[in-house]
């Protein structure tokens, strides 16, 4: 019997759809990181690191991962139990240097 792989699933489409909007620059990179992380299961940090190098752990589930290079990053919330990836934040590399990514929290109204 073959082993059983859970599907990531990212919350919400919808929100990354309104960052590919808002960055159109950004908006195929956006798509890329969607289709990436939704191939693999996610166990630990290190599972997403094996994928997103250049990804960062800032705490307790809360991943940055750098988009289209260097010149954006989105923060996520990973329930690696799960297999859930809230996308909390989304923004040019100027912005996310203004904000503390360990504390920044969802707001659907700026995302």
């Amino acid at each position: 019997m073959g082993a059983y792989r859970k599907a990531v699933r990212v919350i919400a489409t919808r929100t990354l759809n309104r960052y590919a909007e808002t960055y159109p620059d950004a908006a195929n990179a956006i798509y890329t990181w969607h289709q990436l992380i939704k191939q693999r299961d996610y166990e630990h940090f290190s599972d997403i690191k094996s994928t997103f190098r250049t990804a960062d752990s800032i705490k307790d589930g809360r991943v940055v991962f750098n988009i289209r290079g260097n010149n954006y990053r989105l923060i996520t919330d990973i329930d690696y139990k799960r297999h859930v990836v809230l996308c909390i934040w989304f923004g040019r590399h100027k912005e996310y240097d203004k904000i503390n990514a360990a504390e920044v929290t969802y707001d659907a109204a700026s995302n």
